[in-house]
């Protein structure tokens, strides 16, 4: 009888799956175009979907000008709800009374301290263009045209 042996090799996990890369970019969505540090869940998973594509970020870029989503659906990501956990039981986070994710002290000394603006300088100057200009209002508008076409 023959035999197959299998023999497990460790494979690296890309970026984007890793919980502190996805901490990171919260971290700065967060710090760079969020209103007061705090965000819906939606609006992160639109920024993190965003930044995926540079066609993506170009239309968020063209919706922060014109002050209307042009985003009309957009993915969301389970690795990015894991590092919102993470990152709120390690305090680096904080849950308002809406459901909103907040910064905190000890995030904002994270952002300065390990210099993560200078970490995602390329993703810091897309982000920086679209500064706040994307408001909660203008992505719950969006997630109800959802309902509607449903």
């Amino acid at each position: 009888m023959s035999k197959l042996i299998f023999n497990r090799k460790k494979s690296a996990v890309i970026p984007e799956l890793r919980p502190m890369y996805k901490i990171g970019k919260l971290l700065l969505i967060l710090k760079l175009c969020c209103s007061g540090g705090k965000a819906s869940l939606l609006k992160l998973h639109l920024f993190n979907w965003a930044m995926l594509e540079p066609q993506r970020m170009k239309a968020l870029q063209v919706s922060a000008e014109k002050k209307e989503l042009l985003v009309g659906v957009w993915g969301i990501d389970p690795s990015l709800n894991m590092a919102l956990s993470y990152a709120t039981s390690e305090g680096l986070l904080a849950r308002t009374s809406n459901g909103a994710y907040q910064l905190t002290a000890k995030s904002e000394n994270f952002i300065s301290g390990s210099k993560l603006i200078e970490l995602f300088d390329s993703e810091a100057k897309e982000l920086k263009v679209i500064a706040k200009k994307i408001t909660e209002t203008m992505v719950s508008n969006a997630a109800k045209r959802w309902v509607d076409e449903v």
